[in-house]
């Protein structure tokens, strides 16, 4: 009896320890049943591309923030981490979901802000610095303080990196230090006689040393900034909290005296969510209850952008909105979601169901509803498609860059979703006939005489 005592204790003392193992693999929780589950995902009509488990002390500490670039997906956590996940499918590239390098900054606890993705650097704003890593290998390539927290992330493009700061003001710092900046590389004639905004106050010396490559630079921001920048053709572009959008961006004209472009457009009230970039235009909601598709002007408009459209919301939304192909989806919180045409602004659908918006993959619509579902909308019609359990999945990212549908845990489980791609097989062309067809044959003469009805018959 004795010995199938201990022999029971044992089977439950390894029972427990792989139960553990798991759940610690599983960054505390358990993917079963969740949106994390490969299963589930499958059902929902996608498919698992990576999970993984970011290292950093969650007993501690939280995620804080997920970062969307190409090829990587950057996590910040609250003990002044910065983790780097490989996303990139390429020939040459680490397997998407590689954790390729681990950084701490700044004081744990400290405020932080989400990382800046750019071709050569990450950026991250912690404490009272900016710091930049190199992409490959997380080493620091500098760092800056500027005195006062930054009040949204720092995103490098191109030759720089564009950080706003507490109070106002929007700081543009060289991502190499060391290397005086390539001039802008942009075809001429687009911009052509745009009114050019010299960066900084605007006087002589901010002029003269504008292409400084050691010098970090104050742009006038036009109001208050609480939101990170966004890449936009070649330069950025940003909202105030006022709903001022404005944009820096190379100057195209080559007879410019300035080396930078200034466009501005006021969208009349704040916004209610971030921008979202799609080329040239430009799709911003506003607290009002104003959705909007802004335009790059053409080249002899020097001053504004150009709205395309504008519709009047029935309520206000919440967040900004979503840009799915020729779709544009935005939640207007307890009263629904809707969904309106990229191109004309015309109204396609709208869902009674609630909830803030994720992501667009494939034909869905995601978002997290009122009772903590992952849900979805078809893109199309608006009727309702699949759902998934959370689960520990309860960071879900706003993502406004690709069709992935990226969840995290607060311990620092990240996964990565992606649509199924269906590809349907071409049947090959059928062989090609050994005999004539009917309209190929030639045409019987008419005196020709009409064969025996038997060959074998011969006449009496």
């Amino acid at each position: 009896m004795h010995r199938f005592f201990s022999l029971g204790v044992a089977w439950l003392s390894a029972g427990a320890a792989v139960l553990t193992a798991a759940h610690a693999v599983a960054g505390g929780s358990l993917l079963c049943g969740t949106a994390g589950d490969e299963l589930v995902a499958g059902r929902a009509g996608l498919v698992r591309e990576w999970v993984v488990q970011v290292p950093f002390d969650s007993a501690g500490y939280r995620v804080e923030n997920v970062s969307i670039g190409d090829g990587l997906v950057v996590a910040t956590s609250g003990d002044g981490g910065v983790h780097a996940v490989s996303t990139g499918t390429g020939a040459g590239q680490p397997r998407p979901g590689s954790v390729l390098w681990s950084q701490r900054i700044g004081r744990p606890g400290g405020p932080g802000q989400p990382a800046g993705v750019g071709a050569d650097v990450v950026t991250v704003a912690r404490d009272l610095e900016m710091v930049a890593f190199n992409r490959p290998d997380g080493s620091i390539k500098w760092r800056r303080s500027f005195g006062r927290p930054s009040s949204g992330g720092v995103v490098p493009v191109g030759d720089w990196a564009y950080g706003p700061l507490s109070g106002d003001g929007l700081m543009r710092v060289p991502n190499d230090p060391y290397r005086r900046p390539a001039e802008p590389q942009v075809a001429a004639g687009k911009r052509r006689g745009r009114a050019v905004t010299t960066t900084g106050s605007g006087s002589k010396d901010d002029r003269k040393s504008s292409a400084d490559p050691l010098r970090a630079l104050s742009l006038d921001a036009g109001g208050r900034v609480e939101s990170t920048p966004i890449a936009f053709q070649g330069g950025v572009v940003w909202c105030t909290d006022d709903g001022l959008i404005a944009a820096v961006v190379p100057a195209d004209s080559a007879e410019s005296e300035s080396e930078w472009a200034r466009t501005e457009f006021d969208l009349g009230a704040a916004p209610a969510g971030p921008l979202v970039v799609r080329g040239k235009s430009l799709y911003a909601a506003t607290t009002r209850g104003d959705l909007a598709r802004i335009d790059d002007p053409p080249p002899d408009d020097v001053h504004s952008f150009k709205a395309r459209w504008h519709v009047v919301l029935p309520y206000p939304p919440e967040g900004g909105p979503l840009v799915g192909g020729d779709t544009v989806v935005v939640s207007l919180g307890d009263d629904g979601i809707m969904a309106f045409s990229a191109d004309t602004g015309d109204e396609r659908w709208r869902s009674c169901l609630a909830g803030r918006l994720v992501s667009i993959t494939g034909n869905h619509a995601w978002f997290v509803d009122r009772v903590g579902r992952l849900s979805s909308l078809d893109l199309a019609t608006g009727m309702p498609g699949p759902q998934m359990c959370l689960g520990s999945f309860t960071l879900p990212v706003a993502n406004t860059v690709d069709d992935r549908l990226i969840l995290a845990s607060p311990d620092g489980l990240v996964v990565s979703l992606a649509p199924r791609r269906t590809v349907s097989a071409v049947p090959p062309a059928p062989p090609q006939p050994n005999w004539r067809p009917e309209a190929d044959r030639p045409a019987a003469r008419p005196d020709a005489a009409e064969p025996a009805a038997d060959a074998t018959t011969t006449d009496t």
